[in-house]
């Protein structure tokens, strides 16, 4: 599935066990990613419905398999995973998870805070019974604190952090979500980055511990580069369109067909820029002359820009910025990114075979290593597709056993 991985490479996470109680994004796109580093992780969902991203769907290809194929957003975010279902609170579908416990080294969840403790699956009970298990813990607003019980999706977690109202149109007062999940995808990569140093001071000290991560936090985090100007210089920031409030000129500009993104960081490629679009004098204007007089000119050189640029194409504008070493990009739709990235660096698109939906395209492993390898090895998988080879080769239950537990319905 990815095929330029090398046979003889390790993945850095091989051998790794993951317990995932987790569902949405956020949670399960942390654990896709400990996957594609090479982690068994065994998913759990609730017997019948599964996963809630199981039933978002954009594209309505799968719509009559939901849930037990998935939607387009679950089998975004869920391959390299085993999906076994088990109902957690019932006695004997708690029991498979606290063995599962014992097996694992790491277990994430992403209910409520103190919903796993109500039901006896909370970092106590299973650190009680695995003490080199790391228990990770995806909330939106944390642990403790007056909002911690307060529910939290992206668009709220967005909307609180500020994102949303500087988002947008230059000047437009309504407030505009980003396109990206930027807090559930933020906060899963935060999960990581938590569990990954967990495991490795585990290597050290030989204990496992909790993990913390709240998506408001991470979110903030994103934002750092604010803090200061906004705390402690007293600035007011505000939707800018596709420029940047502390570089000049850093946005899209218009061409005659489209839209140029240049990005002029340094006082010598600005100059470069207006040397190449045939106005060398702008460089040498007053008004422009460095970074902090192009922030408080922002208007006037965006309106001389934007003149210049439509006067060509996009292409022919990337043509000319490349050759003169400025950083320039088209702005692509959706589909045109996936086709240049497919066209030059193909191993970050690759198909995955369904058993039901058939050919899949995912993008591929964004990490590159010189001697380990991440890689795309399992399709994102039916709703309880593993639940009784788990049980019966990971838990080591009896046939009989297994129909015993389907019966009550506990799986």
């Amino acid at each position: 599935m990815n095929g330029k991985a090398a046979k003889n490479q390790r993945r850095p996470l091989d051998g790794v066990k993951v317990l995932d109680f987790t569902h949405g994004v956020a949670g399960p796109y942390c654990s896709m990613i400990l996957g594609d580093l090479g982690a068994d992780v065994i998913k759990i969902e609730k017997p019948g419905r599964g996963d809630p991203t199981r039933y978002m769907n954009v594209s309505r290809q799968f719509a009559t398999d939901i849930p037990r194929v998935g939607g387009d957003y679950f089998l975004a975010v869920n391959r390299n995973k085993r999906s076994v279902t088990v109902d957690m609170k019932t006695e004997a579908g708690r029991k498979v998870c606290l063995e599962l416990a014992k097996w694992a080294d790491v277990a994430i969840q992403n209910f409520r805070p103190s919903v796993m403790d109500r039901i006896g699956l909370g970092f106590k009970d299973l650190h009680a019974i695995n003490q080199r298990l790391v228990y990770a813990n995806l909330s939106a607003y944390g642990g403790d604190g007056s909002m911690a019980d307060k529910p939290g999706m992206d668009v709220a977690i967005q909307a609180r952090s500020g994102v949303m109202r500087i988002t947008g149109a230059v000047d437009s007062t309504e407030p505009v979500r980003p396109g990206v999940s930027l807090a559930d995808f933020g906060g899963g990569i935060f999960l990581v980055t938590g569990i990954l140093a967990a495991l490795y001071d585990r290597e050290r000290f030989g204990e496992g511990q909790e993990v913390n991560v709240s998506l408001l936090d991470s979110t903030m985090s994103l934002l750092s580069n604010y803090s200061i100007a906004v705390i402690d210089g007293g600035a007011e920031l505000g939707p800018m369109g596709s420029g940047h409030p502390q570089l000049v000129p850093y946005q899209a500009f218009p061409t005659s067909d489209g839209f140029v993104v240049v990005s002029a960081g340094t006082n010598k490629i600005y100059r470069d820029f207006c040397a190449v679009i045939g106005k060398p004098e702008l460089g040498r204007d007053p008004r422009f002359s460095d970074n902090p007089k192009r922030v408080d000119n922002r208007t006037a050189m965006v309106s001389i820009i934007s003149e210049i640029t439509r006067t060509r194409t996009t292409a022919e504008w990337i043509d000319i910025f490349e050759a003169a070493d400025v950083p320039c990009a088209p702005v692509h739709t959706i589909r045109q990114a996936y086709e240049d990235l497919a066209a030059h660096t193909p191993d970050m698109v690759c198909e995955i075979d369904h058993p039901v939906a058939g050919k899949l395209h995912t993008v591929g492993v964004p990490f590159k290593w010189s001697a380990m390898h991440g890689d795309v090895r399992m399709a994102p998988p039916m709703l309880g597709a593993d639940t009784d080879a788990v049980l019966k080769d990971v838990l080591g239950y009896a046939p009989d056993a297994i129909a015993a537990m389907r019966a009550e319905k506990a799986i």
